[in-house]
């Protein structure tokens, strides 16, 4: 298995005019990936629209995922809303190859304590050998990663690390400072140069889904001991133009561009108007990052 580090695709989830996930695109996506650069893939994460999916939807696209990631690695996201399904899809990624899988904690019931989360966590973990990592995604879960709940696991040697999405550049060098025997995973493409410089494994976001040059050029620089300032600052602008788009509609929209065919998302996110194709183009080329 190749080390978990590096530019790592949250890969989306191509759903086709039936709202069927076209198998065929996620083959060929993954294998372009890998062409340019990707050292990882997560399938069935938040960029691949999980909580739009049941559980055995999910399979699947896991199973075909792995299958195909060449020499890349494979962290399969496994969290739902409740510990049984978590635990099947934990154990499903683990027969078919996955090399890690990712979980967040159970959304909904926010109120829950801590050490229910803990609890929850310890079950996942006792189940599988995989390594394991927490995913810290408060804006979607409503639940903080702590570092009392990441103290709590620290017993368990397939405990690997920590992907974080808050947003938050404090909180990411807070895990990276706490735990330096952990991978840490930034998930904010403005933050990544900061996050690499300070110890993190990698970077893993919705971005290399249709633009991978754009990180890949950037930790390619900083593992060559590089000046990676001025990828940051593209990557950053790109973002910028992504952002005031449906951001999973946007990224099947430039992957249309680039050879894939036109795929859609699930409700309740939506599609890219006409009208906002136009304006995205427009923003991309006035910052001179139009490569398609």
């Amino acid at each position: 298995m190749p080390e978990i580090k590096g530019v790592v695709a949250a890969i989306l989830t191509p759903f086709d005019d039936n709202d069927k996930i076209d198998l065929d695109f996620v083959k060929k996506h993954v294998r372009w990936l890998e062409e340019r650069g990707a050292q990882g893939i997560v399938p069935s994460g938040t960029n691949g629209e999980c909580s739009s999916m049941t559980v055995e939807e999910r399979k699947p696209l896991i199973e075909t995922a792995v299958a195909n990631k060449g020499r890349m690695f494979a962290i399969a996201g496994v969290g739902t809303t409740n510990l049984a399904e978590t635990l099947g899809l934990a154990r499903f990624a683990e027969s078919v190859g996955s090399d890690a899988i990712m979980v967040m904690p159970p959304y909904y019931l926010r109120f829950a304590p801590e050490q229910g989360h803990v609890e929850y966590f310890k079950r996942v973990m006792d189940a599988i050998s995989l390594p394991v990592f927490l995913y810290n995604i408060p804006g979607c879960t409503g639940i903080r990663i702590t570092e009392g709940m990441i103290d709590a696991l620290s017993g368990y040697p397939h405990l690997a690390g920590v992907k974080d999405s808050s947003g938050n550049l404090p909180n990411t060098l807070g895990y990276i400072k706490s735990y330096p025997n952990l991978k840490i995973f930034v998930g904010d493409d403005h933050h990544s140069l900061a996050a690499l410089t300070a110890g993190a494994a990698g970077h893993i976001t919705g971005m290399p889904n249709a633009f991978p040059e754009f990180t890949t050029a950037l930790y390619s620089a900083f593992a060559a001991g590089e000046d990676a300032s001025v990828h940051q600052v593209r990557l950053g602008l790109a973002r910028d133009c992504i952002s005031p788009f449906p951001e999973f509609g946007v990224n099947k929209y430039i992957l249309s561009l680039r050879g894939f065919p036109l795929r859609r998302s699930r409700l309740p996110l939506l599609e890219m108007t006409d009208e906002q194709k136009a304006a995205f183009e427009k923003l991309m080329r006035a910052h001179g990052l139009w490569i398609i």
